[in-house]
């Protein structure tokens, strides 16, 4: 069979066009003067990809994308690591969050090296006195009983918090961040609050001359102490890894992205106003209608549906007829008006549902003739073009 010569030309743009949707805008870091994408305007509404020189004992780059200059909502985190297969001494973070045009970002990028010997057995023992220290906070012995004073859950997210915030100069290899402490260490947390302190004797071998309340006490220091080892094994497996310092950190404050132009859309098409009756007996009225549409998201930002949605509002561009072939107008201008949402099924057409604005002369029982104004629903169907107005935010 031969080939459709026909279908090359096609082939060839919609490759095109799927590369060129794959690629990602590049923006350069410049460390001598501290500039991002040589001072012009961040990409918007694309994937971009940061890049810049990195020093060679730096192994770890982070970027940390946040909406606003106080740092309070980070949007992305994004990280370099330092491969043994290459010797190329730039890193190179793709960013998925894609940026919203004529606004303003805060970019944070960090360097980490591996840290020297023994600094991490540092670490570790400084993150295993301030947790020991919490857990002896936060259970009391009282009364033949050990009591957790906060509720489990809380104390564990707590207790995670001090990790990160201990490990926030820190980072490991693998990109492999801190994930909680464990099932277990929950689970004698839930222990601890339910242990009556009479079972001592069950678990500590003393001789019976020894005062009871002192073997409580015993048996609550040794439940304790069981929990801390816990925690403090698990501190010691997450700095097994290789252990890296942040050497330097650059804050770009309020870094404008491009201006985008808004779209207003020019809806031409057919529609159909009800004027009573169902299935069996209805009637319609029917004319052209032309309107301008504003979209409800922008494709490159919000989810499909949205992007494919528009409000739309206009005018029919004839009068119609009711049920008994009275014409049908619209106040103000003398013609039908239309408020629809709109639907793209295809890349031109829209659904548009919604409602008519309508206008009829009513004769009244002493022969005196008045105006009604009154709304029905309408369903149509229309062609649409984007006017691009050059409108910036």
């Amino acid at each position: 069979m031969k080939p459709n010569l026909y279908l090359l030309p096609l082939i060839a743009a919609l490759s095109i066009s799927a590369l060129s949707s794959a690629q990602y805008a590049t923006v350069v870091y410049d460390p001598e003067r501290r500039y991002l994408n040589e001072g012009q305007p961040l990409p918007a509404e694309t994937k971009w990809m940061l890049t810049g020189p990195v020093a060679g004992r730096m192994e770890i780059v982070e970027m940390n994308l946040f909406d606003r200059s106080d740092l309070k909502h980070r949007l992305y985190t994004g990280r370099w690591e330092k491969s043994e297969w290459s010797n190329e001494r730039r890193f190179l973070i793709p960013v998925d969050e894609m940026l919203h045009g004529s606004k303003e970002y805060t970019v944070v990028i960090s360097f980490f090296e591996p840290v020297q010997a023994g600094v991490s057995d540092v670490v570790g023992n400084e993150l295993i006195s301030s947790l020991s220290a919490y857990v002896e906070e936060n259970i009391l012995i009282k009364r033949g009983k050990t009591k957790v004073l906060k509720p489990v859950g809380q104390m564990m997210e707590e207790m995670n918090a001090l990790m990160t915030k201990g490990m926030g100069n820190y980072r490991t290899r693998l990109e492999m961040p801190f994930s909680g402490f464990s099932q277990l260490v929950e689970d004698k947390l839930d222990k601890m609050d339910e242990t009556s302190l009479s079972l001592a004797k069950f678990s500590i071998k003393r001789s019976e001359e020894e005062d009871s309340a002192d073997r409580k006490i015993e048996f609550a220091r040794h439940r304790i102490d069981a929990l801390k080892e816990v925690i403090a094994a698990e501190v010691r497996s997450h700095l097994a890894r290789e252990l890296m310092i942040m050497r330097d950190r650059v804050v770009l404050a309020d870094l404008a992205t491009e201006k985008v132009m808004n779209t207003v859309a020019l809806n031409l098409g057919y529609g159909a106003i009800h004027n009573s009756g169902g299935s069996d007996d209805l009637s319609l009225g029917e004319a052209p209608f032309l309107g301008l549409s504003v979209p409800l998201g922008r494709w490159a930002l919000t989810s499909r549906i949205l992007s494919n949605s528009s409000l739309s509002a206009g005018i029919f561009l004839q009068n119609t007829e009711d049920e008994q072939g009275a014409e049908v107008t619209g106040p103000l201008v003398g013609r039908p008006l239309y408020l629809a949402y709109g639907y793209r099924v295809f890349r031109m057409l829209r659904i548009n549902v919604g409602g008519a604005l309508l206008q009829q002369d009513q004769i009244d029982p002493d022969g005196s003739t008045r105006s009604i104004v009154y709304g029905r629903p309408f369903i149509g169907a229309s062609l649409e073009i984007n006017l691009w107005m050059g409108l910036g935010r």
